[in-house]
């Protein structure tokens, strides 16, 4: 009678991977030399796969050892790849998964820098040679495109060393980075008058909605310490510009008053519940509602 060993592959591939003698022989045999010597063998150690994608678990095989790498801890996977499915075809993006998945984890430990981690996959399907990609950029429908975009250094725009003449060479793109360029040193006012009819026309470019929301935070983030009546300032300018949004500068400009008025009489009732006044002659002086004034007494 023929015995039949339940996921014989399987158990045969773990069997002879979790040794590290068999490990070690394959890492000499099929690890490029210039990336082995970099391997130290000595600190080679079967590991679980904690990290490992939950819903790759149960289709691959998978031992996991960590070594060092330069005296930096890193990953080693060796995976069992017995089916040449379809889906398998991005078998280069799945590996890739496993690495950022490990990368993650290692992170998630503490470490403040990305492991080295290193797959290398076991494959006994049906066609031969093995029929899919191994490079990850095999795996775009412009493998071209994807070698000159993907995995690059990702483009930076550092507001922080841009000139204003610069970044008004961005079009539509300039009112956006002044306001956030100028955002701490609320002098915005300053960069409206100087660059008046940049910002006009690229407001008036926006539609309705957008242009609304862009004039609010216009009127609540930038206003010029520094200059007098930088409100009533910019409210001139803006409305001037864009008389069609009046009535929603105006709008924003007095709610911006009110908040301020707000803000001075919380400050005004901190000022003199710390001088000891009792919260009666506190709310005839500030006119703060009483539960206003019951958060207060509890800082």
């Amino acid at each position: 009678m023929k015995t039949t060993i339940h996921q014989a592959h399987d158990k045969l591939f773990k069997l002879s991977l979790t040794e590290k003698k068999v490990a070690i022989s394959y890492l000499k045999a099929h690890v490029p030399a210039e990336i082995y010597k970099h391997i130290d063998i000595n600190t080679l150690q079967l590991t679980d796969k904690s990290f490992i994608l939950p819903k790759f678990r149960a289709i691959h095989s998978d031992i996991v050892y960590r070594c060092q790498f330069d005296n930096k801890e890193g990953y080693i996977f060796f995976i069992l790849e017995a089916e040449s499915t379809a889906n398998e075809k991005l078998m280069a993006f799945r590996q890739l998964q496993y690495c950022i998945a490990a990368m993650d984890q290692h992170l998630r430990q503490g470490h403040k820098k990305l492991p080295i981690v290193l797959p290398i996959c076991l494959y006994h399907g049906i066609e031969s040679p093995y029929p899919h990609p191994l490079d990850i950029y095999e795996c775009f429908d412009n493998p071209i495109l994807a070698k000159q975009a993907i995995f690059k250094p990702f483009t930076l725009i550092d507001l922080t060393v841009l000139s204003d003449d610069e970044l008004a060479q961005d079009g539509f793109a300039f009112l956006m980075e002044m306001l956030l360029k100028h955002s701490r040193t609320k002098n915005f006012l300053t960069i409206l008058k100087e660059r008046r009819k940049a910002i006009k026309v690229i407001l008036s470019q926006f539609n309705r909605e957008t242009r609304r929301d862009m004039l609010k935070y216009v009127i609540s983030e930038t206003q010029d310490e520094e200059m007098p009546n930088a409100l009533e300032q910019l409210v001139q300018i803006l409305t001037t510009d864009l008389p069609e949004d009046k009535e929603t500068i105006m709008t924003f400009a007095q709610q911006l008053r009110q908040q301020g008025r707000e803000i001075e009489r919380y400050e005004v009732a901190k000022s003199l519940l710390a001088e000891g006044i009792s919260l009666d002659i506190i709310k005839k002086v500030t006119k703060l509602p009483d539960l206003d004034l019951a958060e207060l007494e509890k800082i």
